[in-house]
């Protein structure tokens, strides 16, 4: 995916609840950019997160991954679709932390491991948006802080250590 990949993604996304795109699609092409990378370096996957508590089976989830996937064939970055009312179905079998229900997509991104990772961006209305609780300093000074509000040390330490390898610049706090 190109920087001029993202626009339609924002577009195509919008035909999902409350859709948002997601974390490192943003913050980790500014640290690209800070790095002299190019664009998508390290870049495991493209975060889409939405909203629908009338329908929370893996199914409708995976049905977004499938119609995203096929709407981009030449993006060569997988899909990670999260229907963030149904995160608390599965969250701690998967990460071993129990989760209550989230009441938004805002709520969820403000409890992500780490403080300058909290972001999202969508076009709404011709206009692009952007969700940053924390706001976009951290991203911009390459600096990697805990957010201990729901996230473990191990969690994080390990984050942290595979960002610190890749993007070397980084300044990572301590647990």
């Amino acid at each position: 995916m190109t920087i001029d990949g993202i626009p339609q993604v924002l577009d195509e996304i919008c035909k999902l609840p409350d859709a948002w795109l997601g974390a490192g699609t943003i913050f980790q092409n500014v640290w690209n950019t800070m790095h002299g990378y190019e664009l998508n370096t390290h870049i495991k996957d493209i975060d889409i997160l939405y909203w629908d508590d009338k329908d929370l089976s893996w199914e409708s989830e995976n049905n977004y991954i499938t119609s995203l996937t096929e709407a981009f064939p030449n993006i060569n970055i997988p899909f990670d679709v999260k229907n963030i009312a149904r995160i608390h179905l599965w969250y701690e079998e998967r990460f071993g932390i129990p989760k209550t229900e989230y009441f938004s997509v805002q709520e969820s991104i403000s409890t992500w491991p780490v403080i300058g990772a909290c972001m999202a961006m969508r076009i709404k209305d011709g206009k692009l948006e952007f969700i940053a609780p924390h706001g976009f300093q951290d991203m911009f000074s390459l600096l990697v802080r805990p957010n201990k509000v729901l996230v473990n040390k191990s969690i994080y330490e390990d984050k942290a250590t595979k960002w610190k390898e890749q993007w070397p610049m980084l300044s990572v706090e301590n647990w």
